[in-house]
C-alpha cells in the first residue's frame, strides 16, 4: 500500500470544540433555570406558609369567637341571679342551646360564690366517657349540680337530658365533689373585666384538649365558663398540608401539641399514671420539636435545616398572643416544594439532550466523513492489541498522515502476525520430533521456501539431520546424513555454524544428490543456511531452506533475510527449551528409577516390587481407557496424566527409605540386627554348665557312694533334657507362625523364669544410648542372678515427638500410633502371637506409607503432578474406609489410586523372589483377591476389569514363573 501525496489535514474537521460548547452552554442554561425556579418555587412556599397560618388564625378565631360571645351572653342572663337548685335547672336549656352554638363548644356551666355549681354537657352514651358514666341509651346532655345546704354541706346531682330536652334521668351522686372558687377559670374570671382565656389543659371530665373561656357576673356574685376544645383544630391542620408529608401543629408556649396535622395527639401519662398534654417530642417527629422551639419568636419565620438525612423547610407564626400565647409551627420536606422545580429540570434535561443529542449526531456525522479512516485503524490497533489478525486491513483517507499511519500498520500486521504464529506453534508443541515438523513446516510457509532441513549440533560438532520436509510434506525413511567438521565443510549448514552468521548460496546439480538424497531430479536450489543460537550465543542447530531462484529474485533480500533471522531466534530458544524440558524429565525418571531400584536391592524382602508395580497399574490404565463399555468406558488420561500415573507408580513405596532393615528383614521374632536366639541358647548353654558343675562339685565334696552319685548323674541327664526341650520350645517360638497357642505362651513365660549367674559387668563397652538405657535401673551386685528371658527397662526405646502423629495432623493421617518406638523385650517378643512383628515393628514398617506421603508431599511438583503423593499414598486403603493411613475410602480415591492398590497386592502375591515366602500361583492369587473383593477391601470394578481385560495374564506371562501360572476360570470370580 503507498501512501497518496495529496490529500488534506485532519485538523480542519474535529468537531471536538463545537461539541464542548453545546455541553458547556447547555449546562449553565439548564443550572441558571433550576436555580431560578427552585428560588421561586422556595419564595411560592414561604407565601403559602403565611396563609395556611393565616387561615388557623381564621379556623382558631371560628371557634373562640362563638365561645367569648356566649360566655358574655351566659354572664348576663338570668341563669347567674338563680339561687336555688330549681331555678337553675329551669335554665339549663339556655345553657344547651348555647353549647349548640359552636361544634367545639364541649361544656357551659357557672359557678357562684358560696361554692354552688351548673354544668351542661354535651355527651354520646356510646363514647368512653358516655360508658363511664352510665348514661342512658338516648341521652344528649348532662346536667351535673352541686348545691351547699344550709349547714354547708355540698349535694351532687347528674341529671340525663334527650335531644329534645326531656329528661330521662336523675341520679344523685355523693361522691361528685367540685368547688369551682378553687378552679384556674374562676380565679382568672374574678380578677379581671370581661371575657378570660385559660391557657389549654386537659379538660378535668372529658380529658380532652381544650381551652376556657370564663367571665364574672355583674354583680361579681359568680362566674360563667365555656370549654372549648380544639379537636377540629386537627381537621384545619390536616385540610392545610402543602404537600403529603408536610407536618402541622399547633403548641403553646411549654411546646404542648394542641392540634396536628397527623390527627388526635397521643395520649400521655406522667410517672404517677395521670394524663398530660402531649409534647412535641411525643408525636415522634424530630423535625416538629426543633421547630416547636423556635415557635416563639415576635414575629413570623420561614428556615430551612436538616433533620435525619432531610431539608426540611419550617415556618412558625403565633396564633394568639399574650399571656397564653399560641403558636403554628409548619415542616415541610424542601423535596416536595421543589417537586415541580424537579419536573421542570427533568424537561429541560431532556429538551437539552435531545437537543445536544441531534447537534452532537450533526457534528459527529460531519466529522465522520473525514475520520472514518481513522476509526478503522483505531479498530485495527485493537485487533493488534488483542492479537487478533484474521480480519483484513485495508485502509484509505484522504488526511496525509492517516494514510502513511496505515501503510506503516499494514507492515506491522503482517510482521507481527507471522512471528506470533510461529512462537505460538513453537511455544505450544511438548513434543520434540512435532516441535521440529512445525518449525520448518511455518518458515517453508512465510518464507514461501520449497523445502528444508534442521541440523541439531552435537557436542563433537557435527551436525545430525533430524527432519526434513520438501514440497509440502515431511520426508519418511532415514533422517537427513549427519554432517561431519572437515568431510562435509562445503556444506551451506556446516558454513553456517562454523561462521555463526547466515550464508546464502546457489546449490549445483552435483550437490543436489549428496545433500538432498531423494531429490536428484530437482537440479537448482538457492540455500538460506541460519545458525540456531541459544540465550548465551551457544549453537544449538542449524536451520536450512531452500528456494527456487526465481522466488528468491521476486522477494526483497534485506526483508526476508531479517524475517528468517528472527524466525531463527525464537526456533533455537523454542529447541533449547524443548530438549533441556526432555533431558530433564529423563534425568528425573532416571532418578526414580534409580531410587526405586535401591528400595528393592535395599531388602530381598522387597526385591523387584517397586519396579513391577508400575509396570502393572500402567497395564490397567491402558486396559480402562480401551474399555468400550463399562464403568470406564469414559477413562481417559491426558500426556501429563500418564507422566503423573508414572512418577507415582515408581514412588510408591519410596518412604521404604527410612524403614529399617532389621525390621523389614525380620525373620524371627527375636531378630533385630542379628538374631537374639544365640544369645538365649547361651543361656541355656551356661545353665546346663551350672547344674553340671554344682552335680560334681557335690559329688566331690560329699564323697557319695556309687548308687547315690549315679542318681545325681541320672537327674542331671534328665535336667539337661529338659532344657534341650525347652530350648527347642523356645527356638520354635522364635520363627513365629500363623498363631501361637495361649499354653505355648504361657510356656514360655514360665520357662523365662529359670535363673543363670552372671559375674561380669554388662554395663561396660556400650554404645551411649544403651548404656543410658541400661541406667534406668540400678546395677545389681555380683555376681547376680538373672532371669533365664526377660522383659527389661532397657528394652524399652520410647517414641520421640518426630515420631508421633497429632489427630490434626496435615496430610490426614488416621493412624493408631504406638505408645513406645520399639520394645525388645524377650518375652514380649517371643509370645507374639501372630508372625514375627510386634505392634510397634508393624506400624514403624506400615508407617512407609506416611513417609511416602510426607516426602512426596515435600517435593516441589508441578502442576501436573499435584496428584502424585495421592496416587501413590493410597495403596495400602481399603474401599470400605478401614485402611492406611488415612481410612479413605473407595469414593475419596481417584481411579488411578485405586487401580494401585490392585497392583500392589497382585505383585506381593505372586512375587517369586521373596526369601520369606513361597510364590503364590496365579489361581490362588486371584482367589484372594476376590475375598478382599468381597471384603470390600478392593476396588470391585477394578478388579472386574483386571480380569476381563487379561491383564493379570499378560503380566504374569511377562513377570512369574512358568510353574505359577495355571489356569484361572474369571467367571467365577467376577463381581455378582
Amino acid at each position: 500500500m503507498r501512501p497518496r501525496t495529496k490529500g488534506f489535514t485532519l485538523y480542519a474537521y474535529i468537531a471536538t470544540l463545537f461539541v464542548a460548547l453545546l455541553f458547556a452552554f447547555a449546562a449553565v442554561t439548564i443550572t441558571a433555570q433550576y436555580v431560578q425556579t427552585r428560588n421561586m418555587l422556595l419564595v411560592s412556599a414561604g407565601a403559602l406558609f403565611e396563609r395556611i397560618g393565616e387561615q388557623t388564625r381564621q379556623g382558631l378565631g371560628r371557634i373562640t369567637e362563638p365561645a367569648i360571645l356566649t360566655v358574655r351572653l351566659l354572664s348576663h342572663s338570668y341563669l347567674v341571679t338563680a339561687k336555688t337548685e330549681e331555678t337553675r335547672l329551669a335554665t339549663y336549656r339556655i345553657m344547651a342551646e348555647a353549647l349548640q352554638g359552636g361544634a367545639s363548644l364541649s361544656a357551659a356551666y357557672a359557678g357562684y360564690d358560696n361554692g354552688d355549681f351548673i354544668a351542661v354537657r354535651s355527651i354520646d352514651p356510646r363514647s368512653d366517657w358516655g360508658r363511664s358514666i352510665s348514661a342512658p341509651e338516648r341521652a344528649a346532655y348532662l346536667v351535673q349540680t352541686i348545691t351547699h345546704s344550709a349547714t354547708g354541706s355540698p349535694a351532687g346531682r347528674y341529671l340525663f337530658y334527650d335531644q329534645d330536652m326531656v329528661r330521662l334521668l336523675d341520679r344523685p351522686m355523693p361522691n361528685y365533689v367540685y368547688d369551682p372558687r378553687t378552679r384556674g377559670w374562676f380565679k382568672a374570671a374574678m380578677r379581671r373585666d370581661g371575657a378570660v382565656m385559660s391557657a389549654p389543659y386537659l379538660f378535668f371530665t372529658t380529658r380532652e384538649i381544650g381551652i376556657t373561656f370564663s367571665e364574672r357576673t355583674p354583680d361579681g356574685a359568680a362566674a360563667v365558663g365555656v370549654d372549648v376544645t380544639l379537636d377540629s383544630l386537627s381537621d384545619v391542620l390536616q385540610a392545610s398540608r402543602a404537600t403529603a408529608s408536610s407536618l402541622l401543629a399547633i403548641v403553646d408556649e411549654a411546646g404542648h401539641v394542641l392540634a396536628s396535622s397527623e390527627g388526635k395527639p397521643p395520649s400521655v401519662l406522667d410517672t404517677s399514671g395521670a394524663p398530660l398534654l402531649p409534647s412535641a417530642k411525643d408525636l415522634g417527629q424530630p423535625v416538629l420539636e426543633q421547630v416547636a422551639a423556635r415557635a416563639y419568636a415576635a414575629q413570623s419565620a420561614i428556615n430551612a435545616f436538616d433533620v435525619g438525612g432531610v431539608r426540611w423547610q419550617t415556618f412558625y407564626a403565633p396564633l394568639i398572643s399574650g399571656s397564653e400565647p399560641i403558636s403554628l409551627a409548619i415542616a415541610t420536606p424542601q423535596q416536595e416544594i421543589l417537586m415541580e422545580a424537579d419536573r421542570i429540570r427533568g424537561w429541560m434535561l431532556l429538551i437539552g439532550l435531545i437537543a445536544l443529542t441531534l447537534a452532537t449526531l450533526a457534528a459527529l456525522i460531519i466529522a465522520r466523513l473525514i475520520a472514518r479512516s481513522l476509526d478503522r485503524l483505531t479498530q485495527a490497533a485493537r485487533d493488534f492489541n488483542a492479537l487478533k489478525f484474521d480480519r483484513p486491513f485495508e485502509v484509505h483517507s484522504f488526511v496525509i498522515e492517516i494514510d502513511r499511519l496505515a501503510v506503516a500498520m499494514g507492515a506491522m500486521k503482517n510482521t507481527i502476525s507471522r512471528l506470533l504464529a510461529i512462537g505460538a506453534l513453537l511455544g505450544g508443541e511438548k513434543k520434540f520430533d512435532r516441535l521440529l515438523d512445525e518449525i520448518i513446516a511455518e518458515t517453508i510457509h512465510v518464507t514461501d521456501a520449497r523445502g528444508g532441513i534442521v541440523y541439531l549440533a552435537e557436542p563433537d560438532g557435527s551436525l545430525s539431520g533430524a527432519l526434513a520436509r520438501f514440497d509440502g510434506r515431511q520426508l519418511g525413511g532415514d533422517p537427513p546424513p549427519t554432517l561431519r567438521p572437515g568431510a562435509d565443510d562445503d556444506h551451506p549448514a556446516m558454513q553456517a555454524a562454523n561462521s555463526r552468521a547466515s550464508v546464502e548460496v546457489s546449490v549445483t546439480p552435483e550437490q543436489v544428490g549428496r545433500w538432498y538424497p531423494g531429490f536428484e531430479h530437482r537440479r537448482h536450489f538457492a540455500v538460506i543456511a541460519l545458525p540456531l543460537k541459544n540465550r548465551q550465543g551457544d549453537l544449538v542447530g542449524v536451520l536450512m531452506l531452500s528456494r527456487d531462484p526465481e522466488q528468491q529474485r521476486a522477494v526483497a533480500r534485506a526483508d526476508m533475510m531479517a524475517f528468517v533471522e528472527a524466525v531463527s531466534g525464537t526456533a533455537a530458544v523454542a529447541i533449547e527449551t524443548n530438549r533441556l524440558i526432555e533431558e530433564q524429565k529423563r534425568l528425573m525418571l532416571a532418578i526414580i528409577e534409580l531410587l526405586a531400584g535401591a528400595i528393592d536391592a535395599k531388602s530381598p524382602y522387597t526385591s523387584g516390587h517397586c519396579q513391577r508395580v508400575p509396570v502393572l497399574t500402567e497395564m490397567l490404565a491402558h486396559a480402562a481407557e480401551d474399555a468400550t463399555d463399562g464403568p470406564f468406558k469414559s477413562f481417559h488420561l491426558s500426556e501429563e496424566q500418564w507422566e503423573e500415573l508414572h512418577i507415582a507408580g515408581w514412588l510408591h513405596d519410596c518412604g521404604k527409605l527410612t524403614s529399617p532393615e532389621f525390621v523389614i528383614d525380620k525373620a524371627t521374632k527375636l531378630e533385630t540386627i542379628y538374631d537374639r536366639l544365640h544369645e538365649i541358647r547361651m543361656r541355656f548353654e551356661v545353665i546346663k554348665r551350672e547344674a553340671e558343675v554344682a552335680c560334681w562339685k557335690e559329688i566331690a565334696e560329699s564323697g557319695l557312694a556309687a548308687e547315690a552319685r549315679e542318681a545325681r548323674l541320672a537327674a542331671l541327664a534328665r535336667l539337661w533334657r529338659t532344657l534341650d526341650e525347652e530350648f527347642a520350645l523356645v527356638a520354635e517360638s522364635n520363627v513365629g507362625g500363623e498363631a501361637m497357642a495361649p499354653e505355648k505362651i504361657a510356656r514360655v513365660k514360665e520357662i523365662g523364669k529359670r535363673t543363670w549367674t552372671r559375674t561380669l559387668d554388662d554395663r561396660i563397652g556400650l554404645s551411649h544410648e544403651e548404656t543410658e538405657r541400661k541406667a534406668r535401673t540400678p546395677a545389681p551386685p555380683l555376681p547376680a542372678l538373672e532371669s533365664l528371658l526377660a522383659d527389661r527397662p532397657e528394652h524399652i526405646m520410647t517414641r520421640g515427638q518426630r515420631e508421633r502423629i497429632a489427630a490434626d495432623n496435615p496430610w490426614g493421617f488416621k493412624v493408631e500410633v504406638p505408645e513406645l518406638l520399639y520394645n525388645r523385650g524377650e518375652i514380649y517378643n517371643l509370645t507374639v502371637p501372630r508372625g514375627t512383628l510386634t505392634e510397634e515393628e508393624r506400624f514403624k514398617i506400615n508407617a512407609h506409607m506416611i513417609e511416602t506421603i510426607r516426602m512426596l508431599n515435600r517435593l516441589p511438583l508441578p502442576r501436573h503432578l499435584r496428584n502424585v503423593p495421592e496416587i501413590a499414598g493410597g495403596h495400602h486403603e481399603k474401599m470400605d474406609g478401614t485402611g492406611y493411613p488415612k481410612r479413605l475410602r473407595r469414593e475419596e480415591m481417584s481411579v488411578p489410586a485405586r487401580m494401585m492398590a490392585v497392583a500392589d497386592i497382585f505383585e506381593a502375591l505372586t512375587a517369586a523372589d521373596r526369601p520369606y515366602k513361597k510364590a503364590k500361583s496365579l489361581s490362588e492369587s486371584i482367589s484372594i483377591m476376590a475375598r478382599m473383593r468381597d471384603n470390600a477391601h478392593i476396588d470391585p470394578e477394578i478388579f472386574d476389569l483386571f480380569l476381563t481385560s487379561g491383564v493379570y495374564r499378560r503380566y504374569a506371562e511377562r513377570f512369574m514363573q512358568p510353574a505359577q501360572i495355571d489356569a484361572v476360570p474369571i467367571e467365577r470370580y467376577m463381581s455378582a
